[in-house]
């Protein structure tokens, strides 16, 4: 929190986790424990953490074209922060809009809800609930059954 400690750790997250969208999910497992190792050393703030998702979920539809396990790599490396403490899972209700009208924001987040085995969280439902579009309510009356389709 001093001296610009948060852009400058929502610059490193950014670039990381753009970095290893295109790669293996070895590489994602190499990220996600130096992100881990920064975590628990208090090295990183969970507000960088959040701040330096932003645009990998803006362009997340983007770089799934090139690479479709993008959207799998995103969601473990967002259930491992979650997980961790770090953030909490409604850090996507103030995601960037295109994620949340046109990038699947709902299923996203039910993706990650199934990394983590949280299925049934009350907070983490309510989550999901508010993300679902009106297509997501028309195809799945309530957020668990549109996790259960995930």
């Amino acid at each position: 929190g001093k001296d610009g400690s948060v852009d400058r750790g929502a610059k490193m997250v950014e670039s990381g986790v753009l970095l290893v969208l295109e790669m293996k999910q070895d590489d994602v497992d190499k990220a996600l424990a130096i992100f881990s190792r920064l975590i628990d050393e208090k090295k990183i703030e969970g507000d960088s953490l959040s701040k330096g998702l932003s645009d990998p979920l803006e362009f997340l539809s983007d770089i799934a074209i090139d690479a479709p396990l993008a959207g799998e790599h995103l969601a473990s490396i967002v259930s491992a922060f979650v997980k961790s403490g770090a953030i909490s899972l409604d850090f996507l209700l103030s995601a960037p809009d295109y994620f949340r009208t046109d990038g699947k924001a709902a299923q996203f987040a039910a993706k990650v809800l199934k990394k983590m085995g949280a299925e049934d969280d009350a907070a983490s439902l309510d989550v999901v609930e508010k993300l679902m579009t009106c297509d997501d309510k028309e195809a799945h009356p309530s957020a668990k059954d549109l996790i259960a389709s995930c």
